[in-house]
């Protein structure tokens, strides 16, 4: 990953995590466990998904294209 792909990646994450953040409840932001569980089921239920749908097509193939040296 380039620089500037992390760069870009660590932007659109902050995005992302205030987006969840705004909807998750409070009684789940009041310890370190609840907000850990709460963020493993926001990456269990919408991010993941949303991620695995590039790697894979319909049938199962993978999409992704091999660099070429």
């Amino acid at each position: 990953m380039t620089p500037e792909e992390q760069q870009k990646l660590k932007i659109n994450l902050q995005e992302i995590a205030e987006i969840l953040y705004k909807n998750t409840p409070v009684d789940n932001l009041q310890s370190f466990e609840s907000v850990e569980l709460s963020v493993r089921e926001h990456l269990i239920e919408t991010v993941a998904p949303e991620i695995s749908g590039f790697f894979f097509t319909r049938r199962g193939e993978k999409v992704r294209v091999e660099k070429e040296p």
